[in-house]
């Protein structure tokens, strides 16, 4: 035995336990940097089920090691309890998770997952969960039970759906078509495409390999118009209000934009997955600021994706290239409100 070793050992022993009950808690990562008061907070980040929750019940339920965590996320979606919803394109499948379950679950039809490149996933009033594929050029649709009901898009109505959203009455589905350049209104009672909005074209109201969308509160649509790079306002008739953005990779303008969403005060966050960042705009489209970066830490991702904000503008922020979903927070009313309660 080397001279000296057990006592080094154990010098070192006490280091390593003084220096990791020392141990500080991560800096928080605020947006804007101070001493500009801080808009939107870095909350956390998941990659599958074992980090959201803190178990392997994916391995039980699927029995593959693999599907315990993310391949290839790509959309998200946050419904009105709460659940969130992660499209896997190299899966083939959609996850469900549920802070209030005990284990994760997954959209299925007869045991398996229908899907073959699933993106874009929506849900309406009733609970009713749709999901773009963009493969199978279909969109398919589950109950709020997540029991399998049905196929749209059987008689090759879509070229590539990918983003989707209902209108606040759940009477309306709107679809983007990335390959034919429009969104198509599908009406949920009868079954059927009854209006087409836009045309490959630059001009107002028109697109070009547009991406993902949403709808607020007054049924109005926000439309990513991806290689236009810029966002297209229309109302629920699908007249154009207006658009902002322009090509370029200055503050306001966007290079690749992708997901998009709104938060409770009407601000609109727009992915840009070439500068790794999320953009904020007020309603008119002036540019508010920006947050996150290019990285594989905390607050960072690579070629980022889908985006979704909940109920209490938690921000739910896909970045693919790390396959995990980064959490962000909206420090506004709702945020004060629950800091107030603390």
């Amino acid at each position: 035995m080397i001279k000296g070793f057990p006592r080094f050992f154990s010098l070192a022993v006490m280091v390593l336990l003084f220096t990791g009950c020392a141990a500080k808690k991560p800096v928080e990562l605020l947006w804007p940097s101070p001493p500009d008061q801080p808009r939107v907070r870095f909350d956390k980040t998941f990659n599958g089920a074992k980090s959201f929750y803190g178990t392997s019940a994916m391995d039980i339920i699927l029995g593959e090691e693999g599907m315990s965590s993310f391949s290839k996320p790509n959309g998200v979606h946050v419904d009105r309890e709460g659940r969130i919803y992660v499209s896997d394109t190299a899966f083939g499948a959609v996850m469900v998770f549920d802070s209030k379950a005990k284990a994760p679950a997954m959209l299925e039809a007869g045991g398996r997952s229908p899907f073959s490149k699933p993106v874009g996933i929506t849900t309406d009033p009733k609970g009713n969960i749709y999901v773009s594929d963009t493969s199978n050029d279909r969109v398919f649709v589950f109950d709020k039970d997540r029991n399998f009901v049905k196929g749209l898009g059987m008689n090759n109505e879509f070229k590539q759906p990918v983003g989707i959203a209902t209108d606040p009455a759940g009477k309306r589905l709107y679809v983007v078509d990335t390959h034919q350049h429009n969104i198509a209104i599908y009406d949920l009672e009868s079954e059927k495409v009854i209006k087409t909005i836009g045309k490959r074209g630059r001009e107002e109201g028109e697109f070009n390999f547009p991406s993902q969308m949403t709808v607020d509160s007054k049924g109005n649509l926000y439309v990513v118009d991806t290689m236009n790079g810029r966002v297209q306002i229309f109302d629920a008739e699908g007249r154009f209000i207006r658009a902002f953005g322009k090509l370029g990779d200055g503050p306001g303008m966007f290079a690749r934009p992708k997901g998009i969403a709104l938060d409770s005060e009407g601000h609109i966050y727009v992915i840009d997955s070439a500068f790794n960042n999320v953009q904020i705009f007020n309603n008119e489209g002036e540019m508010l600021m920006s947050f996150g970066e290019f990285g594989d830490g905390r607050g960072q991702q690579i070629l980022p994706a889908g985006l979704a904000i909940d109920s209490e503008d938690k921000i739910y922020l896909i970045d693919v290239w790390n396959a995990r979903v980064n959490v962000f927070e909206y420090m506004g009313e709702k945020y004060k409100a629950r800091q107030g309660k603390k």
